[in-house]
């Protein structure tokens, strides 16, 4: 799983019994930078009990020192307030040294790093043409008209709609659900100006993005790309150029924040087709053809720093007229962009219905911005994690066996304890609004 920084507040509450130990670091993973830890207050050797007199002294000597003390050997107190140190309890009336007390540490937090995201969009005349309309809520899989769930056949299925309308709502529910996580930029590919037409006005795409990568941009995205009903989409598929176009713009977008490192780049790019539109091409006939040079440009990008998601929307794996097939094609891309799928048939996400749609960039999303938090020191001795997600508490671990994918709450990654990850409603909590608070508290001695 790629690691990449987020936006987040992580605030630690530390301490061990007796040990002050030494800085101790918290970071999610990814980030540049170090978690320091200032300790406050004074850290007390366990095996030393103030308020307990020395047996061969006159019983006035503690651990505690004040001006005002007793036969007993402790300052009178009310509350803890009243007794002069910060390891010392108030008991019976008397201040004495609390075997409990850990110390604290106050944490100086880098600000986590949003990575910024291009999502490279077809708008080629496919993904609104009316033949090519698919089953957006997979209730029609035979395509016979009538909902699947209804063996009667009486139920009319939901009419298909435009594949473009289905990436225009996901589009929006990534853009909405990520705003505060993700510096998110949009670029078509062909602009809005290209038309249906054998020549160079099919595929035409800005030199620079629809939507620039920008922090708290959805809705800027939103108003930059074509309604979700637009039917006027129209031209090739230059996806070379829109992925060129991207890459220039991640290599020159300015760092929103100088003094934190810069944000990692990606690039998810999603199309429903074999790019054509070639620099390459000699006459308009050959505008048509596969355009040969989308690979090594994904590669190219991908050795500047940048990897690329290659999303499909219904790709068939099936050679068309030229012997090409675009299946194939796909799947070089997504391992040219160096974040393939862990499937040794399907290294692109393909996907058929909005919900696939949707799955995959979720799961896009999981990789960018990945629920693992880093304990470079492991946990302080005498002490165990408690965490706060976005306001929700976990103070205790899932069982080791747990299931991550479907359990609430956090684990550690493996014995050594120096990673934990967050799971079920903690992982998407903390991955839409990055804040997650850890508290290593004290484990009480019987």
């Amino acid at each position: 799983m790629r690691r990449v920084s987020l936006l987040a507040f992580l605030s630690l509450t530390l301490g061990a019994c007796g040990d002050s130990g030494g800085d101790t670091d918290a970071t999610a993973s990814g980030t540049n930078g170090t978690t320091g830890i200032t300790l406050t207050g004074p850290t007390t050797d366990p095996s030393t009990t103030a308020g307990t007199s020395d047996p061969t002294t006159d019983g006035t000597e503690t651990g505690s020192t004040s001006d005002a003390t007793t036969d007993t050997g402790g300052t009178p107190c009310e509350t803890k307030d009243d007794c002069p140190e910060e390891t010392d309890k108030c008991e019976g009336g008397f201040c004495e040294f609390d075997p409990n007390f850990c110390g604290e540490a106050e944490v100086q937090n880098p600000v986590l790093v949003p990575p910024n995201v291009m999502l490279v969009l077809d708008k080629s005349g496919s993904m609104v043409n009316p033949d090519l309309f698919w089953d957006d809520d997979a209730d029609d899989l035979n395509n016979d008209g009538f909902a699947d769930s209804d063996p009667m056949m009486m139920t009319p299925a939901t009419p298909r709609v435009s594949r473009w309308r289905s990436l225009h709502q996901v589009v929006v529910l990534i853009g909405n659900s990520f705003n505060g996580t993700m510096n998110l930029g949009a670029q078509l590919f062909p602009s809005t100006d290209a038309v249906a037409v054998l020549g160079p006005q099919a595929c035409l795409v800005n030199n620079s993005p629809e939507v620039p990568i920008a922090p708290m941009n959805a809705n800027a995205i939103i108003a930059g790309i074509p309604p979700e009903g637009d039917q006027s989409l129209a031209g090739g598929t230059p996806a070379e150029k829109g992925i060129t176009s991207a890459v220039n713009h991640l290599l020159t977008v300015p760092n929103p924040n100088p003094d934190l490192p810069d944000p990692a780049p990606y690039i998810i790019f999603i199309t429903d087709g074999l790019a054509n539109c070639s620099t390459s091409a000699m006459e308009d006939a050959e505008l048509l053809d596969y355009d040969q040079n989308l690979v090594p440009t994904v590669g190219a990008a991908l050795s500047m720093g940048i990897p690329t998601y290659v999303v499909g929307v219904d790709i068939k794996d099936e050679v068309d007229m030229n012997g090409i097939n675009p299946f194939q094609v796909l799947n070089e891309a997504a391992n040219a962009g160096g974040v393939p799928k862990d499937d040794p048939v399907e290294q692109f996400y393909n996907t058929v219905n909005k919900a696939e749609l949707e799955a995959a960039l979720q799961a896009i999303i999981g990789e960018v911005l990945p629920c693992l938090i880093d304990l470079p020191d492991g946990v302080p001795p005498m002490t165990k994690p408690s965490l706060n997600v976005s306001g929700m508490d976990y103070p205790e671990p899932l069982p080791a066996d747990a299931d991550c994918d479907t359990e609430d709450g956090w684990r550690f990654t493996d014995d050594t304890m120096t990673q934990i990850e967050l799971c079920g409603a903690a992982c998407s909590g903390y991955q839409t609004l990055g804040q997650l608070e850890l508290t290593f508290q004290c484990i009480i001695q019987g």
